[in-house]
């Protein structure tokens, strides 16, 4: 079989989405996961749209038909110092991992033309394999996402305060409160705690937001935490995750965020979604005990690693 033609994309177009869109649907067919982060997602859509924001993609094409079997993107969302990586392989297409080197190797190649800088390479499914292969490259380990997953519905609730009341987020009235608490209980965190009504008005924008799912607890007559989940129905199994739970500082020290877990699991429960997930960072060990006690069990690790990369010398 000859190799993948490999090129870098001169512009970002709806082609290209379609064609990245076609690939990471057989990926996750294959693998049961998503092979480009949501983020990533995001930015390619946001290049096509014509906005400010700075996308390099690399392809890897079949030459008999043309079909994408590779896929690599770099973004940095308008901020050069945080430009950010990954690169996606269709399983069963060949030397998979001579091909993650190509493909990597051509965006690292094309970015260091373009002026160079910090980069974050995230790897899902990362290993010790995964830190020696990008190692090579001059990537070095950063920082661990571990997502858990749960059987559905729990198991009934042994203390009263594991339970709280909570409502439906009302879609053009919670964003403002929804917002300062968020950013509160996310300050200093590198991708949760800036978000503005554009943030939160895209994510309702998609085609998973439902706000039925999007449960929202009030305590003293305010916005004191959420839980806002996520049902990934393509997923095998689909997957309900927890994509957003946060406390307002003010009211830690409650059982909030426990409570406000398995008030999204059982919302989760509810519409037929059999296994829970969520992500955490591996540096917050109290989250980790918390979700543990809950029933959460480790599935995979999704790996940043980073390198600095010098512009290229003519």
């Amino acid at each position: 079989m000859d190799e993948p033609d490999v090129e870098v994309v001169d512009a970002a177009d709806p082609t290209l989405v379609d064609d990245v869109t076609g690939l990471l649907r057989q990926v996750a067919g294959d693998k049961g996961v998503d092979g480009l982060s949501e983020a990533r997602r995001r930015a390619l859509g946001r290049a096509v749209e014509g906005t400010d924001l700075d996308v390099l993609a690399v392809t890897a094409r079949d030459p008999a038909h043309g079909g994408l079997v590779g896929y690599a993107q770099i973004d940095d969302e308008g901020d050069r110092t945080a430009a950010s990586g990954e690169v996606v392989v269709l399983p069963g297409g060949g030397d998979g991992a001579r091909l993650f080197d190509r493909l990597l190797d051509s965006a690292v190649a094309a970015f260091r033309a373009a002026g160079g800088g910090s980069l974050r390479l995230w790897v899902t499914h990362a290993d010790a394999a995964s830190d020696a292969r990008v190692g090579t490259h001059g990537f070095a380990g950063e920082r661990d996402l571990i997502q858990l997953r749960c059987a559905l519905p729990l198991p009934p609730p042994v203390r009263d305060d594991e339970v709280v009341a909570t409502r439906t987020f009302r879609v053009g009235q919670d964003e403002p409160a929804w917002l300062v608490t968020n950013n509160r209980a996310f300050a200093g965190h590198p991708e949760q705690g800036k978000w503005d009504l554009a943030t939160i008005r895209a994510r309702e924008a998609e085609p998973w937001f439902d706000s039925d799912g999007f449960r929202i607890h009030e305590a003293d007559g305010r916005l004191a935490g959420s839980c806002w989940t996520k049902v990934h129905a393509t997923a095998s199994p689909p997957l309900g995750e927890i994509y957003v739970i946060s406390v307002d500082p003010d009211f830690r020290g409650r059982g909030l965020g426990r409570a406000l877990t398995r008030a999204g699991l059982e919302w989760l429960a509810s519409v037929g979604v059999a296994t829970g997930m969520l992500y955490v960072d591996a540096a917050n060990t109290a989250a980790v005990k918390l979700y543990l006690s809950m029933g959460f069990t480790t599935h995979h690790v999704d790996r940043s690693y980073v390198a600095d990369l010098p512009p290229a010398v003519d």
